[in-house]
């Protein structure tokens, strides 16, 4: 009976800390983002071999940790960042009526050309996105929830991912 008592309490503190580490957000600025849990490990960059890094201030999804790294999703991808560089937080509280109200006054972009590309730096030689090798493109007209503006790039989040848009080829609503 004790056995199953302490298995049942050590599932339920894996449980709840994993709940209590949903996310975390970069402390530091040029981090560096790794493929393996190792600062030996190669980084994440672009096709020209740049490194790709977060904004101070960012919030990335958490899916699991090490003793040194938290393991986290980072525009589409599932990478590592040293735990001296960000800080777990708590989940994001459930929107509730209120919240949802206030949403309606989020500003938008609406897509005005065809064929599109979204970048994940705000440079016209950074990586696109993409699904299966394939470039993702919005449709002319369709609207994207705008995060911030970088340059000649809107920041956007388009369909839970933080991409940017140049400018000559949205509007802002």
């Amino acid at each position: 009976m004790k056995r199953i008592v302490m298995m049942l309490a050590l599932a339920l503190a894996v449980a709840l800390s994993s709940i209590a580490a949903n996310y975390v957000t970069v402390t530091g600025t040029d981090v560096r983002l790794r493929l393996q849990p190792s600062l030996q490990s190669e980084t994440l960059t672009n096709d020209k071999g740049v490194n790709i890094h977060p904004t101070k201030g960012q919030r990335l999804e958490c899916v699991g940790e090490t003793k040194a790294f938290y393991k986290v999703k980072f525009n589409g991808q599932v990478v590592y960042i040293s735990k001296k560089f960000a800080k777990a937080d708590a989940p994001a509280a459930p929107a509730t009526k209120k919240a949802v109200a206030a949403a309606d006054g989020q500003r938008y972009v609406t897509v005005t050309g065809t064929g599109v590309r979204l970048r994940l730096q705000p440079s016209l030689e950074g990586k696109t996105l993409q699904r299966n090798g394939v470039n993702v493109h919005p449709k002319k007209g369709e609207r994207i929830k705008l995060m911030g503006e970088e340059g000649d790039f809107y920041k956007v989040n388009y369909q839970g991912n933080y991409v940017y848009i140049h400018k000559d080829y949205a509007s802002v609503d």
